[in-house]
Formats: structure tokens, C-alpha cells, sequence
């Protein structure tokens, strides 16, 4: 909890911390009396005797802070700067009463938070019949000890659960961790000793599943140093160098000279199984894997017979996307939550590679305890996405090396380098790090730094990019090319007269349109009579708006004898699903010989999702003006 119970308190202290004042100067800019004033100068000096230091108010010199342990009155200055967060809305009530359920193990007292919050005990005593529903989930039960005074009781474990998944979604996980633990150590202390360790021992994870660690270990370190230890949990996985690890890292995060419970080496060894890639190569692995083989195994054959094409990948990418499935199997099966940072531009960017992984995995449900979530698919989409446009990696005539820096996963890094060298044949990616690894360098050898985060500059120029880039920001790098990278116009053969259409007006429904567009398709011998069945099926399981800007009707599988995509503008607008109108519509015949260039095609329709872009092309009268513009977006 903050220590500071009013923001004019909190005022009056950065005042007195800046320079010397008195009563009466305070009291006018405060607007208060000054006895007022003097309450309030009360509170402050009992907090800063309460961490060693002590409040003076000389005549002469005015009110100033003797200082005893500059150490601790450091801190208090750092809580006093960070942003006031007053609790406006009663939801933002409710999490600040549950980060505070969750800081006061012995019990927390509504009357209390009355007088700190000038909220009426009635409204905490509704909230906390609410949270009962929020606990309930994690088996934590609220007890009542007297007419307000609360607590929360259950298993140690469901506990730090319960606390890693409401920081999780914390907007300022820093922030409301200082809040519930008061520690004198940070995320950020913590972070460092993490990242100093895998560094040294060759452990490899993103900087986001860094975070997610950091959160765990920060939890951990406190419940120990409270006291709360865990004694009883199992974590039954044949890897003996997680448990070696566990226990080196709980040596690093803790001060206690106790024996470290089994439970506490098998909770930690478990995390670190769940979020590092792999273990390093001077840590024995065992290798029984049997049931991750045979999901990886699932997952590309579906791809390859279910959408007819070619999985081509090499022993990296097949050690790359093992290792993922073994940690995802980790966190599902444990009920380890993670946060895709990434997953709606995903959707939005690989709409095709997400619905195929999503059926995919919808035939491996027996082989996790646990639903898999859309973060989960997500990452693995960035796998199979950077498996299927393999052949695109690295070709050409290379002349120009360089750097990437990702704070995102091996998969979602290898999808931008592939995008990267598919348009740039020059560039060649000499290796991919993490930002705490670009941290650490001192020097760089490769001619550019390309970053999908925001990085210094050290004796190289840095691109910046976003994790998934759109095509103005990869035209920032031709500015450092030679090579002339003219638009793919293969593209060019996906497109025709024949199946372009502007509808004018308004009555047209989604059904008949789509029958409509189909119709041309199999006169000219590019589908059969199984084609529209198969979209109308696709149409009806969900809906194929892409980003609620455009509709992308196509079937359940590359169903197509030969690839096109029809076009059909709607100048009024169509209502494709309920409220949901759309200007432009795609409908896509791809065959299955034609696998990789229907991402050529995807890419083409993310690169218009800009209003201005799909209002041009919304408002063209042929097709040769709608080709003119699109050419501009063809990767």
C-alpha cells in the first residue's frame, strides 16, 4: 500500500523535500488552514520517523527533514515522485481493494480504507462480496474476522498464482508489486540478477518471457522472506539440470540460510521449464519427449494434408518449434497464464496460418489438462509461419549484414527476418538477440541494427520497426540498400478484369454476393462445384472480416483448381456481419500449388487496412485505377 494517505500530503512532502517552507506559505498553497497544516505536517513526520529520519520546523530556517538513514528516505522520495493514482471508478476500486487484500496477510481493515480512500464502508463491504467471485476462481476464500476487518485464506500455491496473474495484468506491475510486498528490492533488481544469471549460464528466453519470470521470482523471493514457504509441490519432469538451476537461483533471489524446501526448488524449476527456451548445452538433458513429438508431428502433418503444402524445415526450426511445445505444455498444464503481446496484429497480419493452427490444435486437446488460449496459438502461429516461408530466408545476393534485435520470441523474430530478406535480397541477418543481449554489447561488427524495440544507438545506426511491421516502416530500410526491389509481379497474375465488380446501392445481403462472386470463378475453370459449399461453410463457423475494415470469403481448405482473388467494391457499403459494414470485399480461390504466394496475398491485404488506403481504393471506377493503386502494396 502507499504510505503517503492524502495527495496533499504527498504534496506538502515533495515541497519540503524541494526546499525549506513554513506553515503559513504551505497553508496558502495548499489552500487550507494552517491548522490544517500542522495535522498534516504531523503525518508526515511520524512517517519519516517511522524509516529513521525525522521532521524539523525551525523559526528561522523554516520546515526542513533532518536526515538519519538517506537510504530509506531515498525510497520514500522515489514513492512520493511516482504519479498520484487517485480511485475514480468503482472497478479501479476494486483492484486497489484487492491489491490490498493481498499485501495485508493478517488481515485488512475496511475502517481503515474509509478514512484513506473517503469511500463509505458500505460500498468496501459491496466490493468485497464481488472479489469473493474473483478469489473463488483460485479456490481462495475471503474470511470475516469481526464486523470489517478481512482476510484471505487458501493454498500457498493458488496464492502466488493469484498474485502473478493479477500483476500480469497490472498496468504498472512495478508499481502495485511495491504496493503489496514494500520490499526494498524491485522488479528491476530482480530482473538484473535473472538476466546476469541466464546470460552466464547460456540460458536462452524473450525478453517478454523475462518479464513473465521476473514476476514469478519477485513473488517467490517475498513469500519466503515472510515466511510463507511452499512444501509440497511436485513438479514430476525428467530434467534434472531445471531442478540444478532452481536451486542456484533461489540462492541468488533469497537472504535466508534455510534449507530450501523441495517445494520451492520444484515450484521455481517448473517456471524456469515453462518460459526458457531450453536448458544450455553443459546441462544434461534426458529427452523424454515422446508426447511433444507426436503433437509437433500432429501439427505439421495437418498442415501439410490438410492445406497441401510443402513443410520444408531444417533442424534449427524443428528444435526451435519442439522446445516451444515442451514449455507451452509446461504453462498449460500447470495453469500458467502468459500475455501475447502481439496476438491481435496476428490475427489481423496471419489470419489464414492462425485459423490452421487453431484447427490443428483443436484435435490435441486430450494432450493438455487445460484449454489452449488464443496468447498460446498465437506463438505458435509465428512458428509455423516461420517454417512455411522458409524458402524465402536468406536468398539472394547478399551484401550487407545485419543485426536483429527482438524483445519478442525466436518465431515472431525469424517471421520479420524472413519479410525482411524476402523484399531486401542484399541484407543478410547475421544473428538475432534479445535487447538485454544488445544491452550487454559494447561493439557491433554488422553494417545495420534492425530492432523491433526501442534501443540506443551505439557505433551503428539503428531501424527501428514495429514487432510486426507494416510495409512504410520496412521502406525505411532501402535507404541503406542498393539493390532496386521492385513489387513482386507474379502478384499481378491474382487479379482480372473478369473478376472485378463495383456493386452500387445498398441491398445486397452477404449470402447472395458471395454466390454471386463464385459464379465467374467456375465458368473460367478456376474452381469446381465443391468451392462454394466450402466458403459458405468457412461464412457461417465465423466470420472472415479481417481487422472490421474488409471481408476475405474464402473456403475451409486451398479447395481452388487454380488461384485468384475476386474483387468486389461496395461504394454504399455492405452490412457484412450485423453492424458491421464493409466497402471492399476479397474472395480468395487459392490452390494448393499456390501456398506461399497466398501469403504474398495476405500480406497484400494487411499493407491496405488504413482507412485512407481502403477509401481510395473503395472509390475507384475500374480496374485498371484499383491495380494502379494496389501495385503500391504488393510485397
Amino acid at each position: 500500500m502507499r504510505r503517503f494517505s492524502h495527495k496533499r500530503i504527498r504534496d506538502i512532502f515533495i515541497r519540503v523535500v524541494d526546499s525549506s517552507v513554513t506553515q503559513t506559505s504551505l497553508a496558502r498553497e495548499m489552500n487550507v488552514s494552517t491548522r490544517t497544516i500542522r495535522s498534516d505536517l504531523k503525518e508526515i513526520d511520524d512517517l519519516l520517523r517511522a524509516c529513521g529520519n525525522r521532521l524539523i520546523n525551525d523559526r528561522k530556517k523554516g520546515i526542513f527533514i533532518h536526515t538519519d538513514d538517506g537510504d530509506t528516505l531515498a525510497q520514500l522520495i522515489e514513492e512520493a515522485r511516482r504519479p498520484w493514482k487517485e480511485i475514480r471508478t468503482a472497478s479501479e476500486r476494486r483492484r486497489a481493494l484487492l491489491t490490498a487484500l493481498l499485501a495485508h496477510r493478517d488481515g485488512l481493515s475496511l475502517a481503515m480504507l474509509e478514512s484513506e480512500w473517503f469511500i463509505s464502508i458500505y460500498s468496501l463491504k459491496n466490493d468485497i462480496a464481488l472479489l469473493k467471485r474473483h478469489f473463488a476462481l483460485y479456490d481462495i476464500a475471503i474470511i470475516a474476522e469481526g464486523g470489517d476487518r478481512f482476510r484471505l485464506e487458501g493454498s500457498e500455491k493458488l496464492l502466488r498464482r493469484c498474485l502473478y496473474e493479477h500483476l500480469l495484468s497490472a498496468r504498472e506491475a512495478d508499481e502495485e508489486y511495491q504496493d503489496i510486498f514494500c520490499s526494498p528490492t524491485t522488479m528491476q533488481d530482480i530482473k538484473k540478477i535473472l538476466s546476469h544469471y541466464f546470460t552466464a549460464q547460456g540460458f536462452i528466453l524473450s525478453d517478454v518471457n523475462l518479464r513473465f519470470l521476473t514476476l514469478v521470482c519477485g513473488i517467490i523471493r517475498e513469500r519466503i522472506r515472510s515466511g510463507q514457504w511452499l512444501f509440497d509441490y511436485e513438479f514430476a519432469h525428467g530434467e534434472p539440470g531445471w531442478r540444478s538451476a532452481s536451486r542456484e537461483l533461489l540462492s541468488l533471489l533469497t537472504v535466508s540460510q534455510k534449507t530450501l524446501p523441495d517445494g520451492e526448488i520444484n515450484f521455481l524449476a517448473m517456471h524456469l521449464a515453462a518460459f526458457c527456451t531450453a536448458l544450455p548445452e553443459h546441462m544434461e538433458e534426458m529427452g523424454f519427449y515422446d508426447i511433444e513429438h507426436s503433437i509437433m508431428h500432429h501439427f505439421l502433418s495437418y498442415v501439410s494434408s490438410a492445406w497441401f503444402c510443402e513443410i520444408n524445415y531444417d533442424e534449427v526450426m524443428r528444435k526451435n518449434l519442439l522446445n516451444h511445445i515442451k514449455a507451452m505444455r509446461i504453462r498449460i498444464n500447470n495453469g500458467i497464464t502468459i500475455v501475447n503481446p502481439l496476438i491481435e496484429q496476428i490475427k489481423r497480419h496471419y489470419p489464414l496460418m492462425y485459423e490452421m493452427t487453431l484447427a490443428a490444435f483443436s484435435e490435441l486437446e486430450h494432450f493438455f489438462s487445460a484449454t489452449i488460449t488464443d496468447d498460446e496459438i498465437g506463438y505458435l502461429v509465428m512458428h509455423i509461419g516461420a517454417i512455411l516461408d522458409t524458402p524465402h530466408y536468406g536468398a539472394g545476393n547478399q551484401k550487407i549484414t545485419a543485426l536483429i534485435v527482438s524483445d519478442q520470441g525466436i518465431a515472431s523474430t525469424r517471421l520479420v527476418c524472413q519479410k525482411i530478406v524476402k523484399i531486401y535480397t542484399d541484407i543478410t541477418i547475421a544473428q538475432c538477440i534479445s535487447v538485454e543481449q544488445y544491452h550487454a554489447m559494447s561493439f557491433l561488427e554488422e553494417d545495420i541494427v534492425i530492432s523491433m524495440a526501442d534501443v540506443d544507438e551505439k557505433n551503428r545506426r539503428v531501424v527501428t520497426l514495429s514487432p510486426l511491421p507494416e510495409r512504410w516502416e520496412l521502406e525505411k530500410i532501402k535507404y541503406y540498400l542498393i539493390a532496386d526491389n521492385a513489387p513482386p509481379m507474379t502478384m499481378l497474375n491474382y487479379f482480372s478484369d473478369e473478376h472485378f465488380f463495383i456493386m452500387p446501392g445498398n441491398e445486397h445481403v452477404k449470402e447472395n454476393v458471395i454466390e454471386l462472386l463464385a459464379v465467374p470463378l467456375e465458368i473460367n475453370g478456376k474452381v469446381d462445384k465443391h468451392y462454394l459449399p466450402s466458403v459458405l461453410e468457412r461464412e457461417a463457423r465465423a466470420s472472415t472480416l479481417l481487422d472490421e475494415k474488409l471481408a476475405i470469403p474464402h473456403p475451409l481448405g486451398l479447395v481452388a483448381l487454380s488461384t485468384m482473388v475476386t474483387v468486389a467494391i461496395f461504394p454504399q457499403g455492405i452490412e457484412w456481419d450485423p453492424g458491421k459494414v464493409v466497402k471492399l470485399v476479397f474472395m480468395l480461390a487459392i490452390s494448393e500449388d499456390a501456398f506461399i504466394d497466398s501469403m504474398h496475398i495476405y500480406d497484400y491485404l494487411t499493407n491496405i487496412l488504413d482507412n485512407d488506403v481502403i477509401d481510395r481504393l473503395s472509390q475507384c471506377e475500374s480496374f485498371a485505377e484499383f491495380i494502379a493503386i494496389s501495385k503500391k502494396y504488393f510485397l
